[in-house]
Parts: structure tokens; C-alpha cells; sequence
């Protein structure tokens, strides 16, 4: 068994929950002022892009001497990446108008619980989204993929990938853990018939997306200035 590939799932582990202490250190010991909730999601997001984008691109490149094409970064899209990407344009907002409105939807979603937006507001969290989920999706789909199917084949490396996605998702309840995992093993394998992770990366951002502005519509609660 490869010992570098080893040292990958414990590095996934150790920055991933660096990351997560380090956020609860911020915004949730005593000693911090009262979190502003729009400054946290901001910080989450930013501080994502810097946890699993750069520092682990980072370590994967100098400590594991993985070439970029091991880790998932290419600059092409196949016509699996672009049917796709056509099959997520169509299907994943359909879906988001059905579920939007649910109160279990509005309960969580938009992220952000800012009563008044501005389309500043708007614009601002769409892009922290794009920049996080590049990272998100590097870290996962990337970084954590490609290696594991270089050591252990397709199918345990999406074994590997569901598990570790899903305990992302453990605080968020069993619903979001299976819905993760679903996601996971769908993501994975465009990703390993794309050979990159982009069209993960853009299918995760129209999911995240379309959520964010179809729940923003429909909360009873919360309003976009300028939009009846």
C-alpha cells in the first residue's frame, strides 16, 4: 500500500478539521464578541478558498510531489462534462422550485438570514460561493479523488470520497448526510470521466446557486431591495 497515499487521507483529515476549529475559535468561544452571522458565512467561505483550495493545492505540490493533472486540474471539457453540465442547467433549478418553497428548505436556506439584501448583498455571496466551492470541489473531487483512484481504482476511491464527504455533513442531519452521499458518488464519476474536477466544481455552484436565489424569493421573511 502506497504511503503517500496514506499521508493524503490523513493531510484530507488534518485540514479539513483545522479549517472547522479554527472557524469555531473565531466565531463561538466566550472570549469572542457577540459572531455577526453575515461576517461568518463571508469568513467560511474566504477562509474555505484559503483551507482547501491553496494550502492543500499547495501540499499536494511541494510535500506529496503530486503533478496537477494527479490532483484534477486540466483545462478541458469532454462531452461528458458538457451533456453534464446541459443535464444540471435543466433539472437542478426544476428541482429547486419544487423543494424552495418547503418550510424544511426555508428553515436553512438562504444561508445568509439577512432579513433586507441589496443586490450588492446578492452579488457579493454569489461570488464568495463560485470562489468557495472551486476550493470545495479542488479539495474533494481533486486533491482527495484522483490520487485514490491512481492507488486503489475507481471504486474504492469513491467509497473513500463518499465517506469523507458525507462526516462534512454530519452536522447537518441524516437527510443532508444522505443527500451528500448521493451527491458524492455522482460527482466523483463525472469527475473521473471528465478527468478534472470543473464540471463538478460548475454543477456544485448551480446547485448552490439556484438554492440561495429561489429560497431568497420565496422567504416570507426576507426581501431583495428593488425586487417585488
Amino acid at each position: 500500500m502506497n504511503t503517500k497515499t496514506l499521508l493524503l487521507l490523513l493531510v484530507v483529515a488534518m485540514i479539513y478539521l483545522a479549517w472547522l476549529l479554527l472557524h469555531q475559535v473565531i466565531f463561538h468561544r466566550s472570549f469572542c464578541r457577540p459572531a455577526n452571522r453575515l461576517a461568518e458565512y463571508f469568513y467560511h467561505r474566504l477562509s474555505g478558498f484559503l483551507f482547501l483550495g491553496i494550502i492543500s493545492y499547495w501540499i499536494g505540490s511541494h510535500w506529496l510531489d503530486l503533478s496537477p493533472a494527479q490532483m484534477g486540474v486540466g483545462f478541458t471539457l469532454n462531452n461528458v462534462a458538457k451533456w453534464s453540465l446541459l443535464a444540471a442547467v435543466l433539472v437542478i433549478p426544476a428541482l429547486m422550485f419544487r423543494v424552495g418553497p418547503q418550510k424544511r428548505n426555508l428553515w436553512d436556506n438562504p444561508k445568509i438570514r439577512a432579513r433586507h439584501w441589496s443586490w450588492a448583498l446578492v452579488l457579493f455571496s454569489t461570488l464568495s460561493w463560485v470562489i468557495y466551492l472551486f476550493a470545495y470541489e479542488f479539495f474533494f473531487r481533486g486533491f482527495l479523488l484522483f490520487p485514490c483512484i491512481d492507488q486503489w481504482g475507481l471504486v474504492w476511491a469513491v467509497v473513500i470520497n463518499v465517506v469523507f464527504y458525507s462526516l462534512a455533513h454530519l452536522d447537518q442531519g441524516w437527510r443532508m448526510v444522505i443527500g451528500a452521499a448521493i451527491f458524492s458518488v455522482i460527482l466523483s464519476l463525472i469527475s473521473f470521466y471528465t478527468g478534472n474536477f470543473y464540471a463538478a466544481f460548475l454543477i456544485h455552484v448551480i446547485n448552490a446557486c439556484c438554492n440561495e436565489w429561489i429560497s431568497l424569493y420565496y422567504h416570507p421573511e426576507m426581501r431583495v431591495k428593488g425586487l417585488i
